[in-house]
Order: structure tokens, then C-alpha cells, then sequence
């Protein structure tokens, strides 16, 4: 994939993106050029995630990750954010127990016993499955463990402020439930990326785009309101995975902070414009997360073999740039895309406009490039309606209008910053404790082993204040 650079030798690897080195067309294109030149990019890559591709597994496509990610350095991207490699000085994939803080230690088990004894447990794989779409390949195991530690090292990355975007393409496994496999999702990345942030964060905002509904995330955060989830998706006709109505709107002190937007087949760049940036402003006004989690699928995107939808580059780009102007600490992670070469120019598109770039067009791409110069667009009939848009974004912005309005969060500072608030002594400040405490400091996941209860970030009620001394 890369003629011109000799094999072996490593890529140049630069920390932030400087206003020199912005190039021509970012400076014409970037909304805030400062703003863009500010910002904070590092993008998580492992070298080898492509040979995880199953034919057994054949919707699954880590190879479509490894594409893009050469696309990327291609295209001259490297250049304006800092990449990290797993392994070394990088980020290592996810160990047993730091899965567990999710996944039940039944499941853990038989993932990691598939690899080697796959003989030996493949009787007991009907009792942790879903559904009939779960596929378990040999390297079920490893290649989920690479796509998670990856995500949870990128949600480190934005609770220290280390960095102020973070990308995973090869995260957004967003089906996986607590105790069984969905689709192809084996280990769901996307909630423990939140439960890492929530352990130094109030709130977190979950948003997905894409055409499948992120059916695991909700159902993890049903009943807590410390994170919101705003989903764009295909429902209805009997469209994986089902989940996602719109009258699903969460459970106990989670009621209010769900908001589904089901749309049909033929979904629009217009339709997508009206719907989904007026929620996901109103979502940020409202709720005041500290972070956002967006689950950039190319499902949505013309021509892709499963979404049947209308949105092209433009549309899908569109989305992205206003998720980032919120300008929170950001994950960016992959989900869906089962076409490949659609899915590697939308995420190579996306993360342009991350480095404060315009979208890649077509002609800038390397001519030799095996990513394909021309796309067949592929127009579906449009079965939504103006009215039934108009009717889904008004109860959305009803129901945010009906939670309970935050106080702005306090960002994640750069460690630079963090290290000059301390006392000489090293000491930590006074009342950094109370904040820690209101903030939700203690494991929501821990939480969850220790007393049952369904939601993955429900948090823990104050110790009770030490008597006075008599």
C-alpha cells in the first residue's frame, strides 16, 4: 500500500498541528482557523489489525481499517496529529480483567479460550450469542481485545487532557451485551471507552451515526443519567438489530436521556441536515457534557451494501464537522461501513476535518492508491417523509427540553496546565477530593459488579461522614 516509503521505515510523528503547516485548502475550508490549528489529534492504529479479517466473519472487515489508516498517511494527514502504534511506548490491547470491568467473567472466559480450544467450547457458543448474525472466528479474541484497548486509551487520552481529539477506526463495536456477542461486535469498545471517561468526567454525550442503531450502548445506559445517547439510524422492515424505537426514551434517572432518531431507507444529505444537527446542539446546550463519544458509521452513506441509504461524502461530512464544533474533548470511533472503499475515504474525509482540513476530494488521493478513484453511487427511494422528519426531531428536542439543564462541565486541562495548579509540595489543591467526589470519581463499572444493578455507570452514593472524635 505504500510504493514510496521502504518497508520498515517509521513514520514521522508530530504532536500538534501548527498554523505553517496547515495546508492551503484547511485554511480556506476550516470554519475557525485557529481554532483548527489548537486543536489536539492523536490517531490509534495497529499495524496488523487487517489480518483478523475472516471469511467465516465476512461482513466484519478489519482490513477496511488498515486501508484507511495508510490512506490517511497518503493523503498527508500524519503530518497534523500524533499516531500511535500499539505495542512499545504506544497502547497495548485490552488485558482480560480491564474487559471485565463490562463483560461478565463467564464471557471473558470463552472468548479467550475460542483462540486455542475453540473444539473444546464451541458447544457452549449458542449461550453467548444474541442472535443468529454472531460469528465467532478463531481470532475473535485478539481482535477484539485491539480495537478496545485501543478505544480506552483514547478515552485516557481525553479524561487527562492529553489530547483534545481522539480517533479509533477500528472501535465502535456497539452491539455487544455485558454477558453474549451481537453481530459482530465480540467485546463493546464504545461502553468501556465511556466508563473510562466517567471515571474522571460528570457527564458524557454517545452519539451514533450510522445506519445500524448502537443497540449495546443503550441498553448499558438506560437507567443512568450521566451519559446521553443520541442515535441516528435505519429502524423498522426487520433491520439489524431491531432496537432503537423512538418512544425508547430511558428508565429511572436514565428517563428522558435516550433520544432515538429511526429513519427509513433513502435517507438524504437534506434530511440528515435537518435532523440531526438541530438535536445534537440542543442535546450539548442541555445536558453540558464534558465529553462526547460519535460513532461515525459509513453505514448511512450511499452505496454501502447494507445501510440503503442516500447520504453521500458531503452529507456524512457535514455531520461530523457538527459534532466537532461543539468543541468538546472527542472521541471519533468507526462502526459500521461494510463497503470498502466508501468506508475508508469517509473516515480518511473525517479525519481531515479533525485536523481542522476540508473533506479529501477524490482528486487529491494517491493515483495509485488501491482505494478506488470512482465510486458507483447508488440513489434508493426516499421512504422518508418531510412531516415524519419534522415530527422525530420536534419530540427529540421535547424531550431534551424535558431534562434537567447543567451547568457547564469543567473540561480536562492539558497535564502541562494540570502540573502548574499544584502546591510546590506536589500537593493536591484544596477541595480537589470534593470535586472528584461530585464528579462521579469512584469506577461506575465497579459499581455495577458490587451491587447488581443493570446500568453501567450508575454512580455510587457519598460515604457517610466519620463521627466526630468524642
Amino acid at each position: 500500500l505504500d510504493k514510496k516509503r521502504p518497508h520498515g521505515k517509521p513514520l514521522v510523528l508530530t504532536a500538534r498541528m501548527s498554523s505553517a503547516a496547515t495546508p492551503p485548502q484547511a485554511q480556506q475550508a476550516a470554519p475557525d482557523a485557529t481554532l483548527a490549528a489548537e486543536r489536539r489529534v492523536t490517531y490509534l492504529l495497529d499495524d496488523h489489525i487487517g489480518v483478523h479479517a475472516s471469511p467465516e466473519a465476512s461482513l466484519r472487515k478489519p482490513h477496511t481499517v488498515r486501508l484507511t489508516d495508510n490512506l490517511v498517511v497518503d493523503c498527508g494527514l500524519d503530518k497534523h496529529m500524533t499516531m500511535v502504534r500499539s505495542g512499545g511506548d504506544g497502547w497495548s490491547p485490552a488485558p482480560a480483567a480491564t474487559v471485565r470491568r463490562y463483560h461478565t467473567d463467564a464471557y471473558v472466559a470463552f472468548l479467550e479460550k475460542i483462540e486455542l480450544h475453540g473444539k473444546e467450547v464451541a458447544n457452549e457458543a449458542a449461550n453467548y450469542v444474541l442472535n443468529n448474525s454472531v460469528c465467532f472466528s478463531e481470532t475473535a479474541w485478539p481482535y477484539a481485545q485491539i480495537y478496545a484497548g485501543a478505544s480506552m486509551h483514547a478515552a485516557e487520552l481525553l479524561a487527562t487532557g492529553k489530547a483534545d481529539i481522539a480517533i479509533n477506526w477500528s472501535g465502535g463495536q456497539a452491539h455487544a451485551r455485558r454477558d453474549c456477542a451481537s453481530g459482530f461486535s465480540y467485546v463493546n469498545d464504545v461502553v468501556l471507552a465511556v466508563l473510562t471517561l466517567l471515571q474522571s468526567v460528570e457527564r458524557v454525550l454517545f452519539i451514533n451515526v450510522d445506519s445500524v442503531h448502537a443497540s449495546g450502548v443503550e441498553e448499558a445506559f438506560y437507567t443512568t443519567d450521566r451519559v446521553m445517547c443520541v442515535s441516528l439510524h435505519r429502524h423498522g422492515d426487520g433491520y439489524f438489530p431491531g432496537s432503537g424505537g423512538a418512544k425508547d426514551a430511558g428508565e429511572r434517572a436514565g428517563k428522558g436521556h435516550n433520544i432515538n432518531l429511526p429513519v427509513e431507507r433513502g435517507f438524504s444529505d437534506a434530511d440528515l441536515e435537518a435532523l440531526l444537527p438541530p438535536v445534537v446542539e440542543a442535546a450539548a446546550a442541555r445536558y453540558q457534557p464534558a465529553a462526547v463519544v460519535l460513532l461515525a458509521g459509513t453505514g448511512l452513506l450511499s452505496g454501502d451494501r447494507l445501510g440503503c441509504m442516500n447520504v453521500t461524502l458531503g452529507g456524512y461530512s457535514k455531520a461530523v464537522e457538527c459534532v466537532l464544533a461543539l468543541r468538546r474533548p472527542t472521541l471519533l470511533l468507526g462502526g459500521g461501513g461494510y463497503t470498502t472503499s466508501i468506508a475508508t475515504r469517509a473516515w480518511a474525509a473525517a479525519t481531515s476535518l479533525a485536523c481542522g482540513a476540508a473533506p479529501l476530494p477524490l482528486a487529491e488521493l494517491r493515483p495509485d492508491h488501491p482505494c478506488p478513484q470512482q465510486l458507483s453511487e447508488t440513489v434508493m427511494g426516499n421512504e422518508n417523509g418531510a412531516a415524519a422528519l419534522a415530527a422525530t426531531r420536534e419530540a427529540a428536542l421535547e424531550r431534551i427540553a424535558s431534562t434537567p439543564a447543567r451547568d457547564p462541565p469543567v473540561v480536562p486541562s492539558p497535564p502541562a496546565a494540570a502540573e502548574a495548579s499544584l502546591p510546590a509540595d506536589g500537593a493536591a489543591p484544596a477541595g480537589a477530593a470534593d470535586k472528584t467526589a461530585a464528579a462521579g470519581g469512584s469506577d461506575p463499572a465497579a459499581a455495577e459488579a458490587s451491587n447488581g444493578t443493570p446500568s453501567a455507570a450508575e454512580p455510587q452514593p457519598a460515604a457517610a461522614a466519620q463521627a466526630p472524635a468524642a
